[in-house]
């Protein structure tokens, strides 16, 4: 992920912070208006105003489980996402350094054959093509599994 990007998730998380803060106290300031300006004895006044603190606490314990609940639920996914990306990876590079381990074991013991027929070089060409392939065909499978995490 660019810096960007991780900056533009930060602002984001600040901004839903920040809203949720200004909301919560704007219902708080709200009520307690709606309450000193309507005509109630004392103890009535009390009353409302012990029953809307809990209401507005009670709420903010529902939304503070629900953040939670969703922010465990991104984590997790992120981290499937991650490990999906990193098995994959590992996969084909584990088939790239077989497939050269291959190569230079063949190459080892053709290398008297070759010599034997010093009339004609020994040609990488067809071994470095195909490693350079195996390795167009990680980053293409690479950039594709980022291109499915950003989405």
């Amino acid at each position: 992920m660019s810096s960007r990007e991780l900056n533009g998730k930060e602002e984001t998380k600040t901004n839903s912070r920040d809203f949720i803060v200004g909301a919560f106290l704007g219902a708080l300031a709200g009520a307690a208006a709606a309450l000193l300006l309507t005509p109630k004895s004392g103890r009535d006044l009390r009353s409302t105003i012990n029953g809307q603190t809990s209401s507005i606490l009670d709420r903010t314990d529902e939304i503070k489980g629900k953040a939670i609940s969703k922010s465990n639920e991104f984590a997790l996914a992120a981290k499937e996402k991650a490990n999906t990306v990193v098995n994959s990876m590992s996969q084909q590079s584990s088939e790239l350094l077989k497939k050269v381990k291959e190569q230079r074991q063949f190459d080892e013991t053709d290398i008297e054959a070759q010599a034997a027929e010093e009339s004609q070089p020994r040609s990488y060409v067809s071994t470095s093509e195909e490693i350079q392939r195996k390795l167009e065909e990680t980053q293409k499978a690479f950039d594709e599994t980022e291109m499915k995490l950003n989405h």
